[in-house]
């Protein structure tokens, strides 16, 4: 009887502790915040394997497996890299959606997976290849999801697409319209800004677009330091060359 009660006891301990372990979901999201710091990014690759051998088809799993390919393409200046990137999180954004086709998430980061792909190979290759139609499917359902999402991100990539096209695609006026939108709703939003600055200047307004982009270097610290410390150093690039 005694050593029975101490089993259960020792069990009891047991289940308690494994409680309070975090779930991988908030050691994913916890070492996300330092996605700029090595360490973090390997255990974020740690997390990720032991998932996808676990649970290869949920959406928790490929969702931040899109996002972390999202955030590796956009941080690289090599076109085939940023491809292949970009196509893996097209393919894992899409098994998101297939998981839980209403969620905004799996629709957001595989369309903007799809535009990083289109720029490694190129807008005019991925045009002639059918691209601009999956992207825009899967835009226009992340803007009808939840268009504020990750504060008003659906909305800044809707508009960059505009400002990306070639001519006589290409409508800094719409691309202009959609991302003052997207600045004037989360003016914390530093990527909008700095995307609007950009087809501010095409639309021969410099002056407006360099005021942006001192807002963007200027801007406190906000909640992403990752995202922001890298946006802020596209900023005082663009203004060391206008």
């Amino acid at each position: 009887m005694r050593f029975a009660l101490l089993l259960v006891v020792c069990l009891g301990l047991s289940s308690a502790a494994s409680a309070q372990q975090p779930p991988w979901t908030a050691r994913f999201d916890e070492a996300w915040k330092h996605r700029d710091q090595p360490a973090a990014m390997k255990e974020i690759g740690a997390i990720i394997k032991a998932q996808l051998a676990s649970e290869p088809d949920s959406f928790e799993t490929n969702w931040r497996l899109a996002q972390v390919y999202v955030w590796e393409a956009t941080g690289t200046g090599d076109g085939d890299h940023k491809a292949d990137l970009g196509e893996a999180g097209w393919e894992a954004g899409d098994k998101a959606i297939l998981a839980k086709p209403d969620d905004v998430r799996g629709h957001y980061l595989s369309g903007t997976a799809l535009g990083l792909y289109s720029e490694g190979i190129g807008i005019l290759r991925a045009l002639s290849k059918g691209v601009e139609g999956k992207f825009r499917d899967r835009l226009l359902a992340a803007l009808r999801l939840d268009k504020d999402y990750l504060d008003g991100a659906p909305q800044v990539v809707w508009g960059r697409y505009f400002y990306k096209l070639p001519w006589p695609k290409k409508d800094i006026g719409e691309s202009i319209k959609v991302l003052t939108a997207a600045v004037q709703g989360h003016p914390k939003n530093l990527r909008a800004k700095l995307y609007l600055a950009d087809s501010l200047l095409e639309n021969d307004k410099g002056a407006e677009a360099k005021k942006l982009m001192e807002e963007v270097r200027d801007a406190p610290p906000g909640d992403d330091q990752p995202e922001e410390k890298r946006i802020k150093e596209q900023a005082k690039k663009w203004l060391s060359e206008h």
